[in-house]
């Protein structure tokens, strides 16, 4: 039979559409890539940070003493402590034993350990009707607060942590049947613990001998100087003693009893720092990496000395706690002021027709912010909270600030 003929025509023109979308595709896709890596080259030159709440100081550093009203405890040798430093205490409250040898202080760290087991037991028992499910969250917040210790290294709060991991387990045995309870344990325990508080209970004692904070003798930064020496010595006497370093008391106390709250803080400063706190009543007083947070302090004294010499800064503060006790002469921040707004990265701040502010991203177009600063410093720009467009400050929460970016300018796209 005859083939029947090819429509050569038609194949051809197929064939030329193939080839024309396959030259598209080869111009298009390289254009639209290196479109898409110029735009993400442009974008990503800009950078921005969120405008949070920020709370910011005007504050000064300065190097002084910290001085409190101090009853020595007598006492000396191998002593084992049986309070906290910064623990409250009445008179006749028995703050440490005295050992005769470094077994008497085993037999003490072992009776700590069986009487926090024992708690722990009698916390487990007392819980153990609780709800299944409540159970279950308390055991896994158990483990997420072990793995915040072990991330953060704030490792002192690992008794704490381990402790409450032990106890939701504990209860939720209980809970589930797997463990009938702990009465056996417990009066193995007990006896225990009650065998060695009876060997320990004929060691030689110190008491406290009048009410106040408790702070023992190797915790103290206590200078070997009085407030009545301090009040009386002039400024640039004050400067002196600061700059040669205020020695420790030797007393040989096993520790010392602060009475009342009221502690004071001596230092010095310069005609300028001094004019900043003038007119002022209170401050805020904080040693970083002691005593981190910030105290409400009086000024007591702002005595100028002879010649513009130093003026001498006396501040008092009512609040007593260990890390407090602890201080002695220190590098202190006073904060003057304390502000809190908005913050802004300084190096986001421009100048536009005379008008200070700010650009920020607001939906991928550029906008200009004016800005009415509550207070600066070097770095950070802090800025009322209530910020509101055709106001004198213009930035509000959250705002997307560009902090980095060149060529900027009102309602450019991004």
């Amino acid at each position: 039979m005859p083939k029947a003929p090819q429509n050569r025509d038609g194949r051809s023109g197929w064939l030329r559409h193939v080839l024309f979308a396959l030259a598209l595709l080869l111009v298009v896709v390289p254009g639209v890539y290196v479109g898409v890596q110029v735009y993400l080259a442009v974008r990503s030159a800009y950078r921005t940070e969120t405008a949070i709440q920020y709370t910011l100081a005007d504050s000064i550093t300065l190097n002084g003493v910290a001085v409190f009203g101090y009853t020595p405890v007598a006492g000396a040798g191998s002593l084992g402590y049986l309070v906290e430093d910064g623990a409250r205490v009445t008179g006749g409250t028995v703050l440490a034993e005295c050992y005769a040898d470094a077994a008497q202080g085993i037999r003490r760290e072992q009776l700590d350990r069986l009487q926090s087991e024992i708690s722990l037991l009698e916390r487990s028992q007392t819980g153990a009707g609780t709800d299944l499910d409540q159970l279950t969250a308390q055991s896994r917040q158990g483990i997420l607060a072990l793995l915040d210790v072990l991330e953060t290294g704030a490792y002192a709060g690992a008794g704490a942590a381990g402790d409450g991991f032990v106890l939701a387990q504990n209860r939720l045995q209980l809970r589930t049947g797997q463990a009938a309870g702990f009465d056996a344990l417990l009066a193995d325990l007990r006896a225990q613990s009650d065998a060695i508080a009876a060997e320990l209970a004929a060691l030689p004692t110190l008491q406290a001998a009048t009410n106040g904070y408790f702070i023992s003798a190797d915790g103290t930064g206590r200078p070997d100087l009085d407030a009545e020496a301090l009040d009386a010595m002039p400024p640039a006497g004050l400067e002196a003693l600061l700059a040669a370093g205020v020695p420790k008391t030797d007393a040989g106390a096993a520790g010392y009893i602060v009475s009342g709250f009221n502690w004071r803080f001596y230092t010095v400063c310069t005609a300028e720092q001094a004019a900043r706190l003038k007119g002022l009543d209170e401050v805020q007083i904080s040693v970083p990496g002691k005593q981190n947070a910030p105290l409400k302090a009086s000024i007591v004294t702002l005595e100028e000395g002879e010649g513009g010499g130093p003026v001498k800064l006396v501040l008092e503060c009512e609040v007593i706690n260990a890390d407090v006790l602890r201080l002695g002469q220190e590098n202190a921040r006073i904060d003057l002021h304390t502000y809190k707004g908005i913050r802004i990265d300084r190096s986001a701040l421009h100048i536009v027709d005379g008008e200070r502010g700010v650009y920020v991203d607001y939906g991928g177009i550029v906008r200009f912010r004016r800005i009415n600063a509550l207070y600066e410093n070097e770095k950070t720009i802090l800025v009322p909270l209530d910020g509101q467009v055709g106001t004198d400050n213009e930035v509000r929460l959250y705002d997307e600030v560009i902090v980095e970016g060149n060529n900027l300018e009102d309602k450019k796209l991004l």
